[in-house]
């Protein structure tokens, strides 16, 4: 028995780390982030559906971006998380999350989800951005 424990279990610390802070994921330090946005037009440019930054002296925790349309066939949408350019003049054809598990983001890295409408026929689009902040 090593450490008080039978032969068959085996101990495993792991230790997270952005930018050389770590990061001490507890339940105290962990607050829910993302959220809900809505537009709804006719632009044939790029529209913000929903942002979210992450806070100052946080670390961010990207789950899941759903993206809901009552016009698939004219909509077109980017998403954008800190530099990259997730995807660009994307037509979904029906609601699907787009998942990303537990992306680690650092402070104030923005997400961004973006749409418009192909050819000027008006559009109504949700964005849900699921994610967790800690620390």
């Amino acid at each position: 028995m090593a450490h008080g424990t039978p032969d068959w279990v085996r101990m495993v610390q792991v230790a997270v780390t952005v930018n050389n802070v770590p990061v001490v994921s507890e339940p105290a330090t962990e607050c829910a982030a993302g959220g809900a946005g809505n537009y709804s037009g006719s632009s044939t440019s790029y529209q913000t559906v929903k942002t979210w930054t992450v806070a100052t002296d946080k670390v961010g925790e990207l789950k899941e971006i759903l993206i809901i349309s009552d016009d698939y066939a004219h909509t077109v949408c980017k998403v954008t998380v800190g530099s990259v350019v997730w995807a660009i003049d994307w037509s979904p054809t029906a609601a699907m999350p787009i998942v990303f598990e537990d992306l680690k983001l650092a402070a104030a890295t923005v997400v961004k989800v973006e749409a418009k409408s192909d050819d000027g026929t008006a559009i109504d689009v949700d964005a849900i951005i699921v994610g967790k902040e800690i620390g």
